[in-house]
């Protein structure tokens, strides 16, 4: 049997940065580590064993620190966490962060910063947010920030979206320097966004699980918290659990997407010729818009068009129908492969802004060819699909 490969690492840096994850104890950490007990990282982390050379990859791996950070002398300060949870019931976060969700997030904020590093300084100040002033009111905001991503609503038909309004505004969005990534492997009752406020390639993410109308909102949402220079990770459900910052956001989002005199026209004429606030008839005033049926239902209640009881009773039918869908769809789902190519999946995940400054980096000789996908974490044989379709957007 050949000698095991010691990686004799520091005891404090393993603690540290397990520290620097969800996993409070090694008991958690352990099922994500193939081959790897608790009783073994234990042992690590006080001294009485070390993990090999592959062993010890595999750590840092999971804890997603360089290997090399196993070697320092002492611990870094504790990072600081970029953003705050308003996933709050009185004042008090009531959902847990899971290691998926913040092994998604600490993705995107090492790809930003590998992002800035290769993008020249005229670029990066292209990127800038704008400031907004603090005393602003709703509808004044809303209108900045339309003339600011350049959109002018509502649309003549979904024709002018491509009939998905997601990758519609998310291209104005990166266009506009706005990092738009989005979260795999996290359910929704987790999280539905996040925002983290830079002045320069600022980050929001969505949860890629939610419905395409859904994600829209919850895009827009987390823009209003740039707007106000703050971070947030948010779950935006509407209901009694969030907070005021939250329910701020929630108008600037409603009067971007759905500028009040364009609404009313639009809801007057379509709610004529539906004779009901249906599901169809609300479909048909968020198709102008690019947004949900909910969405729609709630700016209606909050410009005072409807009733309290009518809000409610059509808010349960389509609660009530989109379940059915959700089950229907799920069940068409089960046992079908639908093939989708890698690169597709790929700029789905991480968006177009990232990947097209280290395919520019490796054009301009700052990069080679192996470093650009080592830095994309991209198979070679996958290149030439995510430079065509990024270069060609």
């Amino acid at each position: 049997m050949a000698a095991k490969n010691y990686a004799y690492v520091n005891k404090e840096m393993l603690l540290w940065a397990r520290g620097e994850t969800p996993f409070a104890t090694v008991e958690e950490a352990a099922p994500y580590l193939s081959g790897i007990t608790a009783e073994k990282l234990a042992a690590w982390e006080d001294g009485s064993d070390y993990p090999s050379i592959n062993e010890a990859k595999k750590l840092a791996t999971l804890y997603r620190v360089p290997l090399a950070c196993f070697y320092l002398s002492s611990p870094p300060e504790k990072r600081v966490k970029r953003y705050t949870d308003r996933r709050t019931l009185n004042g008090t976060v009531y959902c847990e962060t899971s290691y998926e969700l913040w092994s998604e997030i600490s993705r995107i904020e090492a790809n930003r910063e590998k992002l800035l590093e290769y993008i020249d300084e005229d670029e990066s100040a292209s990127y800038a947010f704008p400031s907004f002033e603090a005393d602003l009111s709703v509808d004044s905001i809303a209108d900045r920030l339309r003339s600011f991503l350049g959109i002018y609503l509502p649309f003549k038909n979904k024709s002018a979206y491509n009939s998905n309004a997601f990758n519609y505004f998310r291209s104005i969005f990166e266009h506009k320097g706005i990092i738009v990534a989005q979260i795999s492997g996290v359910s929704l009752n987790e999280m539905r966004g996040l925002s983290v406020f830079h002045n320069s390639c600022p980050i929001v993410a969505i949860n890629n699980k939610d419905f395409e109308r859904a994600k829209v909102f919850s895009m827009f949402h987390e823009l209003a918290h740039l707007v106000r220079r703050s971070s947030s990770l948010c779950k935006i459900d509407f209901d009694e659990r969030n907070d005021d910052e939250e329910k701020i956001c929630d108008r600037i989002a409603a009067a971007t997407l759905l500028p009040e005199t364009s609404f009313r026209e639009v809801a007057t004429k379509v709610y004529a010729s539906h004779g009901e606030w249906s599901s169809l008839c609300l479909q048909d005033i968020g198709d102008k818009f690019g947004v949900s049926s909910v969405v729609v239902l709630r700016r209606l209640y909050e410009l005072g068009c409807i009733r309290k009881s009518v809000y409610y009773e059509v808010y349960k039918a389509l609660n009530d129908e989109f379940e059915a869908n959700r089950i229907f769809i799920e069940m068409s789902r089960k046992g079908k492969n639908i093939p989708v190519h890698y690169y597709v999946k790929y700029l789905n995940q991480q968006g177009f802004l990232f990947p097209r400054a280290i395919l520019n980096a490796h054009a301009n000789g700052k990069l080679s060819y192996g470093e650009m996908c080592r830095t994309l974490n991209v198979n070679s044989k996958h290149i030439g699909d995510i430079e065509r379709a990024v270069m060609f957007r």
